[in-house]
């Protein structure tokens, strides 16, 4: 890469050189140019003309509206910067005619050459003459034209610059993001963790690594998909990964969109009849799954009735309609204390959840997840640092939702059951973190 090999030098041919060099003497760049990595340098035109006004600029061949810059001092300037650089520079005329200018043309220009001179036009264009004579490409920066190459000059030097070794700290600073290997990059979050009712995705905030860089790779995909199709239909997902994550937002993307906005509110009686219908769909689906959980006696209305007359029952909303519900007890649970094949790690207080939740229509949609999440911001708001729960040996689901939200199996249980039933449960426990306060 000769891009490697000493200081990268930029010129910049322009009528405006305050304006360029205000910007990309700033920031990242700056210091690369303090460093002596990287070298800018902007070149008056009208320093190179012979004409005593200064004019670089006349009336076209041919007639019509406005002036184009002259072939003569645009050479002029060009000469003289090749001859300080002691090289055959690489020139880059700034055009709306231009090829659009894409990452794959900054990797070009950054790793094939060390010395660009970007050419600025302004009125009509510049004379054709030098464009043929000297110009070795065009670039366009869209289907649009500006006042002046000036912007797109900047925008070239700037995506081009980053990439030069040393300018970023590491590869992975530009690796990572959008169009390096076709993909748009995934979405970015920073504290605090929750902002106007929003959180920041649980995945994010596990440290398990392998799982972050599984959800930024769906959600690049799935980005470009939505916003980019033309660079989508181009790659290539044939991998094993791929093909796991493409299933998987084939299924997510069928299932309904989750009615905003999204609410959890201790429950009040008239929110029975809701939970009731929730409540029956969940039979349903574990007497399918021949889970043997709940049953005919257990859970039911009466009970739901005593957790919010305590204050421990809460639904979530969606839109205005109950969509799940969740019991948080603050009371000891009395099977833990005979926890076998494994122990709690600690024996301070904590909070239990029970009897939750997601209404059929909303399966899929994120409602559990966002269960969970509210789950561990009231356990905290109350004072409490650990939270604990248990589920039937065979609700696999339950158990990956528990685990995707850094619960952590500690044992089995055994919980009140009537005869006929399986008493049996695993359990599960996790640290909260307090509440940041950013």
């Amino acid at each position: 890469m000769k891009g490697c090999e000493g200081l990268y030098r930029i010129d910049i041919m322009t009528l405006f050189p305050d304006s360029v060099d205000g910007v990309l003497s700033e920031s990242i760049l700056g210091r690369a140019q303090e460093r002596n990595i990287l070298h800018i340098q902007t070149h008056q035109i009208r320093d190179y003309t012979v004409n005593r006004q200064n004019q670089v600029d006349d009336y076209p061949y041919g007639g019509g509206r406005g002036a184009v810059l002259q072939a003569d001092p645009l050479y002029r300037c060009w000469e003289h910067i090749q001859q300080q650089g002691g090289s055959h520079p690489h020139t880059i005329f700034l055009s709306p005619c231009g090829k659009p200018f894409t990452q794959a043309d900054a990797k070009r220009l950054a790793w094939e050459h060390n010395h660009l001179i970007l050419v600025c036009g302004h009125y009509e264009g510049i004379d054709q003459r030098f464009i043929d004579g000297y110009v070795d490409e065009e670039l366009s920066l869209g289907d649009f034209v500006l006042t002046g190459g000036e912007i797109a000059a900047m925008a070239v030097a700037d995506a081009v610059s980053r990439l030069v070794p040393g300018v970023l700290a590491d590869r992975s600073c530009y690796e990572e993001e959008s169009y390096w290997d076709g993909l748009l990059e995934y979405p970015q979050y920073s504290r605090p963790a929750v902002w106007h009712d929003m959180t920041v995705p649980q995945v994010l905030s596990t440290g398990n690594h392998a799982a972050i860089a599984r959800w930024r790779r769906k959600q690049s995909i799935l980005r470009t998909r939505q916003r980019r199709p033309d660079l989508y239909e181009k790659l290539d997902l044939s991998s094993k990964t791929d093909r796991q994550l493409l299933s998987e937002l084939e299924w997510e993307l069928s299932r309904p969109s989750l009615p905003q906005p999204v609410v959890c509110r201790p429950a009040q009686e008239d929110d029975l009849d809701a939970i009731d219908v929730i409540l029956k769909q969940a039979k349903a689906l574990l007497s399918q799954r021949r889970i043997d959980q709940w049953n005919e006696n257990y859970p039911v209305r009466k009970d739901f009735l005593l957790d919010i007359a305590r204050g421990e029952c809460y639904v979530l909303t969606c839109g205005g309609v109950v969509g799940g519900f969740f019991t948080l007890s603050t009371r000891p649970e009395t099977g833990y204390s005979a926890i076998t094949d494994g122990r709690w790690c600690s024996e301070e207080p904590y909070v239990t959840l029970h009897r939750c939740a997601v209404a059929e229509q909303w399966r899929g949609t994120g409602l559990a997840h966002r269960m969970m999440d509210e789950c561990g911001k009231l356990a905290v708001s109350m004072g409490f640092h650990w939270l604990r729960t248990d589920t039937h040996k065979k609700n696999k689901a339950m158990q990956r939702l528990l685990r995707q939200h850094g619960l952590q199996y500690r044992g089995n249980v055994l919980v009140d059951a009537p005869e006929g039933h399986d008493p049996h449960r695993v359990a599960y426990e996790k640290r909260l973190a307090p509440a940041r306060r950013d």
